[in-house]
């Protein structure tokens, strides 16, 4: 893997909410806990979508159209970001402490002039040689934790991962590949200093998690479990049947909304959360 040399060193980045429509429930949700913890980004905020749009001005939503697969979906949206460096998150990682900004920036800035190519913002460690002067480390070899859940990246590695016709566990393996070749470009925070980010992860197999609907009671937010159930999370035969079930169901809404999307409707804009509430 080779670094960012032939590019300008410079430290611009921007946020990229890796979505898709049938996933439009999270959308509220996840910007209602990720304005409020962070009001002060300071870089621009993409949201991945088929064809329905968020409606929120701090929000731009890249339109792909049909799912193809993970790789031309990402490749199409990076085409219209211009920054060097990518902060990836998926779209139901609901952030539970603030951002500090200023730290964000430096974090950045520090990888920028290192041609760094990833930070992984979700774990820790303390394995690996530490940055003088930072509260980062290198990921050696020894710790393969580098993978696609939330991390900085820049354009040109991402552009990498996503090729055309790879999933995101394609990306997810060639992650993992230059962790195991001991890239020199790959780094994380610190164990025992703050978290760059902190969330929870709050779908697991399209079902909310309970741990999720601990946290949104505790929040004062209320999922639509019309649209995203939440089952048995039994391992028994009748609560494997349910989800089953509810699984087919969403699967005929998902395709049934794309062949409608598809062929001309237009489709919903989907509101902010406090927007539906007051509605």
């Amino acid at each position: 893997m080779t670094s960012d040399i032939d590019e300008p060193i410079d430290s611009t980045w921007a946020v990229l909410i890796s979505s898709f429509d049938d996933n439009c429930d999270l959308w509220p949700l996840f910007f209602d806990y990720f304005f409020k913890q962070w009001p002060d980004v300071p870089a621009p905020v993409y949201l991945v979508t088929n064809f329905k749009r968020y409606d929120d001005p701090r929000v731009v939503s890249l339109c792909v159209g049909k799912d193809t697969n993970w790789g031309h979906v990402i490749t199409q949206s990076l085409a219209s970001i211009q920054a060097r460096y990518i902060w990836m998150l998926l779209d139901d990682l609901f952030l539970d402490r603030p951002v500090e900004t200023t730290r964000v920036n430096e974090v950045v800035g520090q990888i920028a002039g290192r041609n760094g190519v990833y930070i992984e913002t979700g774990r820790q460690s303390d394995i690996g040689p530490l940055i003088e002067g930072t509260d980062l480390r290198r990921i050696p070899k020894e710790n393969p934790i580098a993978g696609i859940n939330s991390a900085i990246y820049s354009k040109k590695l991402l552009l990498e991962l996503a090729r055309p016709g790879n999933s995101i566990w394609d990306g997810n393996k060639l992650m993992n590949s230059l962790n195991l070749n001991d890239s020199p470009d790959l780094y994380y925070v610190s164990e025992g200093v703050p978290p760059l980010i902190s969330f929870v992860e709050a779908v697991k197999g399209k079902f909310w998690k309970p741990i999720a609907m601990e946290f949104m009671k505790k929040s004062g937010m209320t999922p639509d479990l019309k649209w995203r159930p939440f089952p048995p999370q039994g391992q028994d035969p009748l609560s494997k049947f349910i989800r089953s079930i509810y699984k087919r169901r969403m699967d005929l809404r998902k395709k049934r909304d794309e062949r409608r999307f598809a062929a001309g409707l237009v489709p919903p804009v989907v509101r902010p959360h406090d927007e539906e509430a007051a509605a």
